[in-house]
């Protein structure tokens, strides 16, 4: 089973951690029958795709979720999960698929918004100290003024993925979509077993 939720408010600003604990605690109180892990310290078989920085929205956030019976209800499922979502989560969708989506994504669509126009030309400090040029990272890149706001709308590979609150002037960024080459993640689980049913999107 994949599902697709969307971390929005406050919660964009939880780590990469907070948010799996989080999601993780969401499906166990929905009392789906997840798969655990063998061992001494067993897990439910939750995972995930690439994390956003912190203060991100995400409205791209994947999580596959392997559970003992396959043979859902996706209506009933979602239902069950929309009544043990924190503030700030949304459902978008729930996939009957066993799609392995760190084998097939490829990549990521972002829209970053500035007062200024942000400059993806000049060169920026990750954490570990390396340097980079954003604009050397993305692929199509386009951007507009709207109502006296720069937004900004960019692909980037999953292999030179880049915070984009480190180019200057950006205040807001968001994560629009997961993608297979130049396509939504969305389509290909559709095609595979999904439930994309647009009138039950938030």
């Amino acid at each position: 089973m994949i599902v697709l939720f969307k971390k929005k408010g406050f919660l964009r600003f939880l780590s990469a951690i907070e948010t799996s604990n989080m999601i993780v605690r969401t499906l166990l109180r929905s009392n789906l029958k997840i798969q655990y892990s063998e061992g001494f310290h067993p897990k439910p078989k939750v995972s995930f795709l690439d994390t956003t920085a912190t203060g991100v929205i995400d409205l791209a956030l994947y999580v596959s979720v392997k559970l003992e019976d396959e043979n859902i209800d996706i209506e009933a499922t979602k239902k069950t999960i929309r009544k043990n979502l924190p503030l700030g989560l949304e459902l978008v969708d729930v996939y009957k698929s066993d799609l392995n989506l760190n084998n097939v994504v490829t990549g990521y669509e972002y829209t970053v918004f500035s007062k200024n126009e942000p400059d993806f030309h000049r060169e920026v400090k990750k954490h570990s100290g390396k340097t980079f040029v954003p604009m050397n990272n993305v692929n199509e890149f386009e951007i507009v003024l709207k109502n006296n706001l720069f937004v900004v709308k960019y692909t980037v590979d999953r292999n030179k993925i880049f915070n984009p609150y480190l180019v200057d002037n950006v205040f807001l960024a968001v994560r629009k979509r997961a993608l297979v080459g130049e396509n939504d993640i969305k389509s290909l689980l559709s095609i595979n077993g999904g439930n994309n049913d647009e009138s039950t999107h938030s």
